[in-house]
């Protein structure tokens, strides 16, 4: 999985060349006009951008939805998609969900509202269908709200930006044992984060995708394989995500939907792929007036199957600071490189990475950095950066210092072992039997420092308390956990880490999160 980060590089520096010359629009639309729906704050507010000179009636009204933790603002800005709009001669409307007052809301929250805004733009303009183009959650919000909020008679075509149609593993990290400390602190845990979950969207796509509604609109769907360049957030937020990605979103994911249509796939970051000069010749073509005689009623034969397999060459740690904290792991001789990202929500808690030897490795200063302009969920976090070319083998030590502070650490390693990590399902009704296995191929399995697995329940605003704890029944290089799924509907993470023996006799540490949902006898969710 982490073989993917570096093969990027060559191409990071050419997004990052094409990012300092982007094509610059025609000329700077107006300023937007604000229907003031909410006096107290934002959610419910809608704009009408300015009818262009070259507007025509041929073209349909374009409704922007904004993504995780953003606001209109993501389509009025610098090389936005509104000013793109405005010079091709469409008219426009923009919406402000929840996030935009700064927790963000989930499918339901936004999907309501959005559903309200959706008939109101198109009786503003006279039309009986709008389309729209929908960045990141935005587009799951806009499914809520035509399938479940009654909103489909009035869209047309929708097209999704890097929309994680079957979720997010960073939102799966967010709820983990590892990283729900310094979520919590950086105040990310919320509604929005948590519908996020994989688990959860899988339970949301079996709500909605057997339903008729979906028939009523055309949806593309568009992904994203870069990052913003070496050692960014996305650039780190490939070595989470399974397969190809864009730093927060994988192309599975964002291919996600049945019957949805495929648009396009380029080389570019999560927040990228809402630029004008990078994708808006590419969405354009897609849009349609409401004369559409197509329908997406089918499901493509080619759609993507639920995953049952996934790799883990991923090393993960995390927790509270106080003065010092200090964590281990193993790694193998013959790894290429190891990256390691530490985030806090602090910029003066230091981190210091010391090999098996006592060479001490300090976060490359110039390297850390806050991804601000990044909206997600550790878009709040501090950095900390640390790379090792062939880092020997042994024990390995992070030691992080400060005070009032939690982190998260994140190990890429390049060139090592893989664990194959075999899961039932995603979602299960209370009482359930599941199960777990981990593969490490020819290499032994260390059953002396095998510890048990962590339930966790994803709660928000609240520390995570292991629930439970699943022992597993060792096979040479196989170990498998069979537990009975806890009978309070929600989402939880069953944590853990599996050490191996490599053929040399060196152990090595790799880590595994497995987000599954409980629901009750309707088929819901709780929190």
């Amino acid at each position: 999985m982490t073989q993917k980060v570096l093969s990027r590089l060559l191409a990071a520096v050419t997004l990052s060349t094409a990012l300092v010359y982007p094509q610059a629009a025609s000329a700077a639309a107006p300023a937007p006009v604000l229907h003031d729906e909410n006096p107290s704050g934002h959610f419910g507010d809608w704009y009408t951008g300015a009818v262009p000179p070259n507007a025509s009636k041929d073209k349909p009204v374009i409704l922007f939805v904004q993504g995780l933790h953003s606001s209109y603002n993501t389509w009025y800005t610098t090389d936005g998609y509104y000013d793109a709009a405005y010079n091709a001669g469409y008219r426009t409307a923009f919406v402000q969900l929840k996030d935009a007052d700064g927790t963000g809301g989930n499918m339901w929250t936004n999907g309501a509202k959005l559903a309200e805004v959706i008939k109101k733009v198109a009786e503003y303009y006279g039309v009986s269908k709008i389309n729209i183009i929908a960045h990141s959650k935005g587009g799951i919000d806009t499914q809520a709200a035509l399938v479940h909020y009654g909103a489909h008679p009035y869209v047309n075509v929708v097209h999704q930006l890097s929309t994680p149609n079957k979720g997010s593993e960073l939102a799966d990290m967010a709820y983990s044992n590892w990283a729900g400390w310094l979520a919590d602190i950086l105040g990310k845990k919320d509604d929005a984060v948590y519908s996020l979950q994989t688990s959860y969207m899988a339970n949301f796509r079996a709500q909605t995708d057997s339903r008729s509604e979906v028939s009523s609109t055309k949806t593309y769907m568009a992904a994203g394989t870069g990052d913003d360049g070496w050692f960014s957030a996305t650039w780190f937020g490939h070595a989470v995500l399974p397969g190809e990605d864009d730093g927060a979103v994988s192309v599975e994911s964002a291919f996600g939907l049945p019957y949805g249509i495929k648009s396009f796939t380029k080389d570019v970051s999560h927040g990228q792929i809402a630029k004008a000069s990078q994708t808006w010749d590419l969405v354009k073509p897609k849009l349609q007036n409401a004369s559409m005689k197509e329908r997406a009623n089918k499901v493509s034969e080619d759609k993507l199957k639920e995953a049952t397999v996934e790799e883990s060459s991923v090393i993960l740690r995390g927790g509270e600071v106080e003065d010092t904290a200090s964590e281990t792991f193993y790694l193998e001789s013959g790894i290429d490189k190891l990256n390691l990202d530490t985030m806090t929500s602090s910029e003066d808690t230091i981190v210091t990475l010391i090999s098996p030897s006592g060479k001490k490795y300090e976060a490359d200063l110039s390297k850390k950095s806050k991804s601000e302009d990044e909206p997600g969920i550790f878009q709040d976090a501090v950095h900390h950066f640390i790379e090792v070319e062939e880092p020997e083998a042994g024990e390995w030590t992070l030691e992080v210092e400060g005070s009032d502070d939690a982190f998260f650490m994140v190990g890429s390693v390049d060139g090592g072992e893989e664990a194959k990590v075999k899961a039932s399902k995603k979602v299960f009704k209370k009482g359930d039997k599941a199960k777990i296995s981990v593969d490490l191929g020819k290499n032994e399995i260390d059953q002396s420092s095998l510890e048990k697995a962590n339930l966790t329940r994803s709660m928000n605003g609240e520390k995570a308390s292991v629930l439970d704890e699943v022992k597993f029944a060792v096979k040479e290089d196989e170990i498998t956990g069979n537990f009975t799924v806890p009978t309070k509907p929600g989402v939880y993470n069953l944590s853990f880490d599996i050490t191996g023996i490599n053929e040399d006799g060196e152990p090595f540490t790799r880590s595994i999160n497995y987000n599954f949902a409980v629901t009750n006898s309707d088929g819901e969710l709780e929190k």
